[in-house]
């Protein structure tokens, strides 16, 4: 991969246009739609979940999943692998992978789904800039080991958590990138079993995810569909 230049600026010429997708045939959504529970409209909201995984060689490769309200697939888009040259990590530094997840690999993938969701929600930290670059609110759905020592609040206090936390282990990611302002500043909200850690600007976007999940927060298990996506990417790596 060659580097391109935009004034004094390295900009990554990712090759995204062979994008595997696959989306829930139309007559499919439309019976789905008229199915009604006992929520009523939890058939129609639609749920974003984003990740990548790391490959052996220093790429990635992400995939993006949409989910009606009760889990069941609307579309799924996957990158191929992306990877960075040595000059690129070099100048990029500890923002590569934001830029590369965030800015580059998740906007792609999200433009190109049909079925706009709601709300998008990512697993990893770096992943948080995507909230620069589109309109839906974006939360970070936290493992349940950095939810134990993240207290409601501020982005402060989620910092401060994950620094505690991390005292007896490796000093995690979303520590380090918090402390140096490489993401947005956040504040968390607990939804059911779930802790989010949303941008909290603009503050409309934190009252959506509120107000988008509330009503259901006990029947989410929004860390689930993650372990689809990686399954997924993983087969299509083992298919080529």
């Amino acid at each position: 991969m060659t580097t391109k230049h935009t004034g004094d600026l390295p900009v990554l010429p990712f090759e995204l246009a062979q994008q595997k997708s696959w989306q829930t045939p139309s007559w499919q959504q439309r019976g789905l739609m008229k199915q009604q529970d006992n929520v009523g409209t939890r058939l129609s909201l639609r749920l974003g979940f984003f990740t990548a995984i790391p490959l052996a060689d220093g790429g990635y490769v992400g995939g993006y999943l949409i989910l009606n309200g009760v889990g069941r697939p609307i579309e799924f888009h996957c990158t191929t692998p992306v990877r960075p040259t040595r000059a690129q990590e070099i100048l990029y530094g500890p923002t590569l992978k934001p830029y590369l997840l965030g800015e580059q690999m998740a906007p792609a993938l999200i433009a190109k789904a049909k079925s706009p969701a709601e709300i998008i929600l990512v697993t990893e930290w770096e992943a948080l800039t995507l909230c620069q670059v589109v309109e839906q609110p974006v939360a970070l759905v936290l493992s349940p080991e950095t939810s134990a020592a993240v207290e409601p609040g501020s982005a402060q206090s989620a910092a401060s958590a994950t620094w505690t936390h991390s005292v007896n282990g490796p000093r995690s990611a979303g520590a380090a990138l918090l402390e140096c302002g490489a993401l947005p500043a956040c504040r968390t909200l607990q939804m059911g079993r779930n802790t989010l850690l949303v941008p909290e600007w603009p503050v409309e976007r934190v009252t959506r995810v509120q107000e988008y999940l509330s009503p259901w927060a006990e029947a989410f298990d929004l860390l689930e569909p993650f372990g689809r996506i990686r399954a997924a990417l993983e087969e299509a790596l083992r298919r080529g």
